[in-house]
């Protein structure tokens, strides 16, 4: 497997960014065997600007493949597949919930449970970072040009209500260890009323925001490989090892051992987050 140092392939936004913007991670692999990658899901929605190439979704039901320039995809609950043959090279910028109000206008219930070109909702901000990003002759380079197109398009007072931004930020502070019912209390909802303004502005609800928070935290936990799965099991809150067996086997369809053994990529070490194509989407909701 081909690669650039950690540094080199990682940068935090520009600080006015940084509420709607994780960091960016450019990845550069070569030399794994042509497969599948496995796509899981996780607390971000995924944004993707391809290099070279474009993203290979796959659908194994249509045996269908969907190419992707600019990709952004919604908060999920289950996998999704990468296609590749053996190389793969872009910057996946993962943003939060509240990124897509930002940037385009638009909830981020819109985008739940489903990919989209992002050219076929923001064709002057997709062109301009594909082809910047592409022509851009280092990574640090392509970072820049991210920063100054993002914030050319940031819109910051289109929020959600204020209750809404504090429930989620309480379940992500608390990696998903929060119960619901404090959170609601928290911010002065019903347990139900904050159940359905969560769903309408995220697409999922809280509880289902939680487990894939803590699932994401484990699931890093686990890819560094320095860790046995009771320890995860332990530090991620999960009862036991087999609790955390059961909720990787619901948000994925496979164990944690399988999803190593099967996927180079997911083996590779992440400690900034690079390469993990987490948030990526299905393309049709369920």
């Amino acid at each position: 497997m081909s690669t650039e140092a950690s540094d080199d392939l990682t940068r935090s936004p520009h600080p006015r960014l940084r509420p709607f913007v994780g960091d960016y991670a450019g990845y550069d692999i070569s030399g794994v065997p042509a497969g599948t990658h496995l796509g899981l899901p996780s607390g971000a929605l995924t944004f993707i600007v391809a290099i070279n190439q474009p993203l290979q979704q796959y659908f194994p039901e249509a045996d269908t493949v969907e190419s992707f320039d600019v990709l952004l995809a919604g908060l999920h609950l289950w996998p999704t597949l990468i296609a590749h043959n053996g190389a793969m090279s872009g910057i996946q910028i993962n943003f939060t919930p509240f990124a897509p109000r930002a940037f385009f206008a638009s909830p981020a219930v819109e985008f739940a449970h489903h990919s989209v070109e992002l050219g076929d909702i923001a064709r002057p901000i997709a062109a301009e970072l594909h082809e910047r990003v592409n022509t851009a002759p280092t990574w640090s380079q392509r970072f820049d040009a991210i920063d100054d197109v993002l914030l050319r398009a940031i819109r910051d007072d289109l929020g959600p209500r204020a209750e809404v931004v504090e429930s989620w930020r309480q379940i992500a502070r608390s990696h998903g260890g929060l119960p619901v019912s404090l959170v609601a209390d928290e911010v002065g909802w019903s347990r139900r009323h904050l159940n359905g303004q969560f769903r309408a502005e995220f697409g999922i609800g809280p509880k289902e925001a939680a487990r894939v928070i803590r699932f994401d935290r484990a699931r890093k936990i686990i890819s560094a490989g320095k860790s046995s799965l009771a320890e995860v099991a332990a530090v991620c809150g999960y009862t036991d090892q087999s609790h955390l067996n059961r909720d990787f086997r619901l948000l994925t369809g496979t164990s944690p051992t399988g999803w190593l053994d099967s996927d180079p990529i997911a083996r590779r070490s992440e400690p900034n987050g690079a390469v993990s194509f987490n948030g990526t989407a299905s393309q049709t909701s369920r």
